[in-house]
C-alpha cells in the first residue's frame, strides 16, 4: 500500500534523523513520510524510497516545482525550479 507501516516508519525515521531537505533540522518524527518517486508512479513502499520531508518541504516538491533524488543511502540531490542543485549528505549527521 501507499502508507509506510509502523515499523517502516520508524526504520526511515531512525536513518534519517531530520528532514533531507538541505540544511533542515526539522526532526524526522514530525515529517511526512514522502515517497522519492511518487507511489503513483511506480514507487515503491519501502526503506528504500521513504525519505522524512517536513510539511513545508514537502509542500515544495508537490506544488514548489523542487525535485529530489537519492543517490546513496543518505545523500540526497535537490533540483530548485531553476535548475539549482543542492547536496544533503546526511553520512556524518549523528542520531538523536
Amino acid at each position: 500500500g501507499h502508507d509506510p507501516t509502523p515499523l517502516l516508519r520508524e526504520q526511515v525515521n531512525l536513518t534519517h534523523p531530520t528532514c533531507v531537505f538541505s540544511h533542515c533540522t526539522r526532526p524526522s518524527r514530525s515529517c511526512d513520510a514522502d515517497h522519492i518517486i511518487e507511489h503513483d508512479q511506480g514507487g515503491p513502499t519501502c526503506s528504500c524510497n521513504l525519505a522524512p520531508l517536513c510539511r513545508h518541504h514537502h509542500r515544495l516538491k508537490t506544488h514548489g516545482g523542487w525535485t529530489y533524488q537519492r543517490t546513496a543511502a543518505r545523500v540526497f540531490r535537490w533540483t530548485s525550479p531553476h535548475g539549482h542543485m543542492y547536496i544533503n549528505d546526511l553520512t556524518h549527521q549523528r542520531h538523536t
